[in-house]
């Protein structure tokens, strides 16, 4: 069995025990995500990484929300390295890997709810 990419206590907390909610929540993530990550592939060949971090910024807030630290914190890191380092190494590695495992957690969240 594949491990859990995301954890649902916040949401869960959210929603109060109305699993409608967190099943509305779910759709709105993979919409969201589906989204931003479609943006970024867009502008990643023109190394645009001023609205790549925008796009992280928002997927950040997203990944938080399902307990995806490891992704959140990468999303994060994004936009800091491009908003506040001179030094861009590895920012379009960082960036791949944020949308390959963004997708992969999309995946996971609409073939465990049926999405």
């Amino acid at each position: 069995m594949t491990p859990k990419r995301y954890n649902l206590k916040k949401i869960n907390e959210i929603a109060s025990g109305d699993q409608d909610f967190v099943k509305d929540m779910l759709v709105t993530f993979v919409e969201n995500v589906s989204n931003e990550v479609g943006h970024i592939h867009t502008l990643r060949p023109s190394e645009n990484w001023a609205a790549i971090a925008e796009k992280a910024h928002k997927l950040a807030s997203n990944f938080a929300y399902l307990g995806a630290k490891n992704l959140q914190a990468l999303a994060a890191n994004i936009e800091k390295s491009v908003l506040y380092d001179d030094n861009l190494f590895g920012i379009a590695d960082k960036t791949d890997q944020m949308c390959e495992e963004g997708i992969l957690l999309v995946e996971q969240i609409k073939n465990d709810f049926k999405i």
